[in-house]
Order: C-alpha cells, then structure tokens, then sequence
C-alpha cells in the first residue's frame, strides 16, 4: 500500500493542463475510429492514468474510460465510501464504484463497436473475460503506440514537476550525509525517505548494493544491513504522479558529477578518457508502469539513465534523471 500524502493541487498541475491531454488523446482516438479508450491501473502501474486525471491509487484497481465524447468516468474497485476522495485528489467526470467492473464496462459501452486499450494483452482476465461477454462483436484493438505518440514530448507541467521530484530526491540525499557517516542501510534509508514523505512525496524507495566487493545489483533490502567500504544506492521517488531515480556511489571518489557532465557523450557512445564501456539503461514513462526500460528515450521524455560504470578497477553505479530535448539526453537537473 501507498502511504505517502496523495493529494492535488491544482497551481502545480491545473486542471486545464489534464483537459489538454485528454483532447490531444482523444483527437488521436478519433484519428483511429475508436468509440472508446480503456485505460487500465492498480498499484504498481498508475501513470497513464494519473497523467490523464491526476489520480493516484494507494492500492486496488480500476480503469478509466474516455470516450469519444464527454468527461472521462473512472470504474474502480472500492466501496463508494472512497469515491469522495478520488473526487478531491483527482479530475474526473464521473466514478463508478463497482465489484464487477468488467460487467459495468460491457453496459457503459453498449453500442461501441470499436474500443482501444491501453496494454491490451495486460488487462487482467477477470475484467477482460466479462467486457467482450457483454459487448459482442466489438473490436477491442490495442492502443499503446496511439498512446505513446500523443504521451511524447513532456508538456512544461509535467517537465516542471518532474524536475521538482528530481531536487527533492537530491536534497533529501544531500541532506542525509550532511552531518552523519552511515554504516547500516537502515539509518540511512530512514534518514531519506522521511524529509522527502514530509515534503510531499507519496513514494520513496531506495534500493542499495550494500557492498560492492560482494555484490553490484541493486535491491530492495527487508531489514537493516552491514554497509560496505564501497556501495551504492538509488532513490525511485515519485512526485504528484512523475516518478524519477537518482543513484549515487559512496566509500570511493564520487563520479555523479562528472558522469552528469559527461553524459551526452557517453549516450551517444563518443570515447571518454578514463572510463571504459559503461552498461546504460534508459527508462522513460510509456505505458501503464512509471518506468519502462527503452532502447532510446522519445524525443521530449523525461526519463532516468541508470549507467555502470567501471573506472580505475573500481565499479561505480549512477543514475541521472534526464530529458531529451530535440534527440540530445542531458540531465534534468
């Protein structure tokens, strides 16, 4: 479960900013003959939805519906007792509490005989199976490309936003070593995530490679554990919906700065003195999920460059929230 503050408001991201992109989505749906958009979302894959309405679940699921006209209505596994509250923290037209919301759906979109889904081979059985009982002979086409061409470029709402997460994600961890030395990853992780919750932030996880000698892979640790002389650690943090990663190396010569510096070149593959082929993965937003694994980040993304690299025998882990303005990566912040 979810348990930072969830919450909008609406001088960060106002309201005719998320009416913009439902038109901008909808003018792709008519484009494409599509009576209907099914955009579906619990709690491990709530951006398209959030990026639409605003609303973040803190757990279940739900789908949203945009029509081809009118408001979009959000079906949603919860009583009706929580429906008040998707109201304040979102922009919905209308939400429809529901046990059965694949049933709901086939009677919402009675009629339609082409729909589009977001992810289609993702949506669960237990909504897909019920929809195409209700509607038959409806063509449920998938939507992603459609998706991922209006989703790019970031408008300067969710770049603004985006950049703010990022500074938060970076002064919480700058604020944490400020005055302590850290020797077990519990502290620390404490020591982060509590100043950035407080400030708003409705997801912090933090990830360590607790000892580098032993071990490089970065993950989630259930406890409290040895730091190493060397390790690294990364913060996923998520901000009004627009999740970023930042990573650092501790216990050696802190490359972050440097690499940021150098990263366009590294990106584009140019030959850096003193490093050598450093592991790249790029994540950017295309979906469902917060943060997708890509070849190359869409032009106008935001995204994250987690990157390994290996300098003077030493491995370093680092990661950089970026954006791709007109095909050239370079940091966010």
């Amino acid at each position: 479960m979810r348990r930072g503050l969830l919450s909008w408001d609406e001088a960060e991201v106002p309201a005719d900013v998320l009416d913009a992109r439902v038109e901008k989505l909808r003018a792709a749906m008519s484009a494409a003959r599509m009576d209907a958009l099914l955009l579906y979302n619990n709690f491990p894959r709530p951006a398209a939805v959030s990026w639409l309405t605003h609303f973040i679940p803190y757990w279940s699921q739900g789908v949203l519906v945009l029509p081809a006209r009118g408001a979009p209505e959000y079906f949603v596994s919860l009583s009706k007792r929580v429906a008040g509250w998707i109201d304040e923290t979102s922009h919905i037209g209308g939400i429809v509490s529901t046990p059965r919301p694949g049933v709901d759906l086939a009677k919402r979109l009675e009629g339609s005989k082409r729909v589009g889904v977001l992810e289609l081979n993702r949506l669960p059985g237990g909504i897909a199976h019920p929809l195409l009982a209700g509607l038959p002979g409806v063509e449920l086409v998938d939507a992603t490309d459609m998706y991922c061409a209006v989703r790019h470029p970031a408008d300067a709402t969710e770049v603004a936003i985006s950049r703010k997460a990022a500074t938060l994600a970076r002064d919480c961890l700058d604020g944490a070593y400020e005055h302590s030395e850290y020797t077990q990853t519990g502290p620390l992780t404490a020591a982060i995530e509590g100043p950035a919750r407080l400030a708003g932030a409705e997801e912090v996880i933090v990830e360590f490679a607790a000892d580098l000698a032993e071990n490089t892979v970065l993950r989630r640790l259930d406890g409290t554990f040895d730091l190493g002389d060397t390790y690294a650690l990364r913060i996923s943090l998520a901000y009004k919906g627009h999740w970023i990663r930042i990573g650092r190396t501790y216990g050696t010569e802190r490359l972050d700065e440097w690499v940021a510096g150098s990263l366009t070149a590294i990106l584009d593959g140019e030959t850096v003195p003193g490093l050598g082929t450093p592991g790249v993965t790029l994540e950017a937003c295309m979906g469902s999920a917060p943060l997708t694994a890509v070849q190359a980040l869409p032009n106008g993304a935001v995204g994250a460059a987690s990157l390994t690299l290996s300098v003077g025998g030493e491995t370093h882990l680092v990661g950089i929230p970026v954006l791709n303005e007109d095909g050239t990566v370079a940091p966010l912040i």
